[in-house]
């Protein structure tokens, strides 16, 4: 063969290779955040589900809840559940009550360390007081899983804060619980 013919033919196979090359590139980006979207609406699915399902067994526990609350915690207070079902590192979904603003709430930590059918161990959110920069991270709580409505007190409190943090089991159904973070003043 002419070695300008192999030349040609070697650039055309280059150009064709570039073409692909685009095409799979953009297909792997188009495509990835197709994937990336249908996931995230399962996901937000998930937690509407999951968020309903917090409402619904925060009604069963009984009679108004959120005036119960707010008697026990008068500075505010924030729910959040834990979903067992699917995994035992478990999924967080927080539901926020009447909190104060000076507060904040980092969920990507939580988890159930330890569980047993008469107490769990839960790593609690890190807590951030806004005001003095104080917070609490990699605080583990061990809780009974009976009576329902026992606080159980942060362990410590940072001096300069004003409320006491407690956490409480509202609910416990083998594949959810639910909690409280209540605050009341010193």
């Amino acid at each position: 063969m002419n070695p300008g013919t192999l030349q040609t033919v070697c650039q055309i196979l280059f150009a064709v290779g570039i073409i692909v090359t685009g095409l799979a590139g953009f297909g792997s980006y188009y495509y990835g955040k197709k994937a990336t979207a249908i996931e995230s609406k399962k996901l937000q699915q998930k937690q509407q589900t999951t968020i309903s399902k917090l409402d619904e067994l925060l009604e069963s526990t009984g009679s108004d809840n959120k005036t119960k609350l707010l008697e026990k915690y008068p500075a505010g207070y924030v729910l959040f559940g834990v979903d067992l079902s699917t995994t035992f590192s478990s999924t967080t979904f927080p539901r926020e009550g009447d909190l104060l603003a000076e507060y904040e709430f980092d969920w990507s930590n939580v988890k159930i360390k330890e569980l047993t059918s008469n107490s769990l161990t839960i790593l609690m959110p890190n807590i951030r007081y806004k005001p003095l920069n104080a917070q609490f991270i990699g605080t583990y709580m061990r809780i009974p899983r009976r009576p329902y409505g026992k606080a159980y007190s942060y362990p410590v409190k940072p001096k300069g804060t004003l409320h006491r943090i407690f956490v409480e089991l509202l609910k416990d159904n083998k594949q959810q619980l639910i909690f409280a973070i209540g605050f009341r003043k010193d």
